[in-house]
């Protein structure tokens, strides 16, 4: 199987970037960037992850990524710098062959255009069409620990992994929601307007919830197949009130059980109440062997449980798709001991895929010398080295 990966990158205006131009191994070995806190090491890989759907790995607003100019605004109270257009570009190469492909803003606001082999693409998904990428930041490392809403991302850009569409079934969902829920709390009662956000919120709602279900057993079934095995096993189970349902009834039932659920629920959330939905579905994480959640682990067991299922969703990918994604990893080695640290390497290296990794001390990879292509970053200048 052919490797995915990046040639070139190119970046202008990007976060702390003027301008960047990577040229880089056809040979897909794994690329290591290392460099101080805040020389922006970061910043490249976000830039990679803004090649696929979404807001990147940060999940940023588009104009929060671009350099900061020094056009003035005004000079009172203070002075206010307007962001500039910022660009990623980069040729790839997958199992389709070529492309070049690229994003941006066009007038530093939020809209957001996109090139594909030089034409104008429509929809964000049609990045997914080109290239998947998955990234692992240390934000995650206590994901298990925190709020729904980040783990609700998560799962989503697993999911979005296998599926291109996913993003867009999302965005129809949120966006139905929104107006819904404006509609309720303004006083409105036409029940046309209401049913037609509903009939929307059903159908990408249950959809939704389908893939979250279909993309979860699929990891299940390739988790610790292979030389993952040296990591912990997760159990993943979802805890959505749709997700639940769809386990035991047929998807036609439950769309009719949301439909219902939502009209009865009109006159209760227009005077505050919440509502259960995709929207607000999670799922936790079992150490399966300590028969412990995730949360209750140590640090460095919750790494390694990330990094399980992250593994196995490549796996996944590469017998069913035929396709590796990217792996974006930043500050890979932090909270792992050096065995484990190492075990992921040698995993990482022969994966069929590029794989980006950060950290602040090169002698972290030292395991990886002559394996990988490494540069030091220093004030958002890159320098090819040699690891002695």
């Amino acid at each position: 199987m052919e490797k995915t990966g990046v040639i070139q990158l190119r970046l202008a205006n990007f976060r702390s970037y003027a301008f960047l131009d990577m040229a880089l191994d056809e040979s897909f070995v794994p690329i290591v960037l290392t460099g101080r806190n805040g020389a922006g090491k970061t910043n490249i890989l976000e830039s990679i992850s803004f090649l696929t759907a979404g807001r990147g790995l940060r999940g940023a607003r588009l104009s929060d990524v671009a350099r900061r100019t020094g056009h003035v605004v005004s000079a009172e109270p203070a002075i206010i710098q307007l962001p500039a257009r910022w660009s990623v570009s980069a040729g790839v190469r997958t199992r389709h062959g070529f492309s070049k492909i690229g994003t941006g803003t066009v007038d530093g606001s939020e809209r957001r255009q996109i090139r594909i082999d030089g034409r104008t693409a429509v929809k964000q998904s049609e990045l997914g069409e080109i290239m998947r990428c998955l990234w692992l930041t240390p934000a995650q490392d206590r994901l298990f620990c925190g709020d729904p809403v980040s783990r609700r991302r998560f799962l989503d850009r697993l999911v979005q992994a296998f599926d291109a569409n996913h993003t867009n079934r999302l965005s129809a969902y949120n966006t139905a929601f929104k107006q819904w829920s404006c509609l309720l709390r303004e006083g409105c009662s036409e029940k046309a307007w209401l049913m037609g956000l509903e009939e929307q919120m059903v159908a990408t709602g249950v959809a939704i919830a389908a893939s979250r279900l279909d993309v979860v057993e699929r990891i299940s079934a390739y988790l610790n197949t292979g030389e993952e095995a040296l990591f912990p096993r997760p159990e993943i189970i979802l805890t959505g009130m749709v997700e639940q349902a769809l386990l035991q009834k047929a998807a036609v039932v439950v769309e009719d059980e949301f439909a219902a659920y939502l009209c009865r629920s009109r006159r209760a959330y227009a005077d505050g109440a919440g509502l259960t939905g995709p929207h607000t579905a999670d799922f936790k994480v079992i150490h399966a062997a300590k028969a412990t959640e995730a949360s209750l682990c140590s640090t460095g067991e919750q790494k390694a449980l990330l990094l399980s299922i992250l593994l196995a969703q490549m796996r996944a990918q590469t017998q069913e798709q035929g396709q590796c994604p990217l792996l974006l990893l930043d500050e890979v080695g932090a909270h792992l001991d050096a065995f484990r640290r190492d075990a992921l390497f040698d995993i990482l290296k022969n994966l069929p895929t590029q794989v980006w990794m950060t950290g602040t001390d090169a002698a972290v990879f030292a395991y990886l010398k002559n394996q990988a292509q490494f540069f030091n970053v220093e004030d958002s200048m890159l320098t090819l080295q040699k690891v002695a």
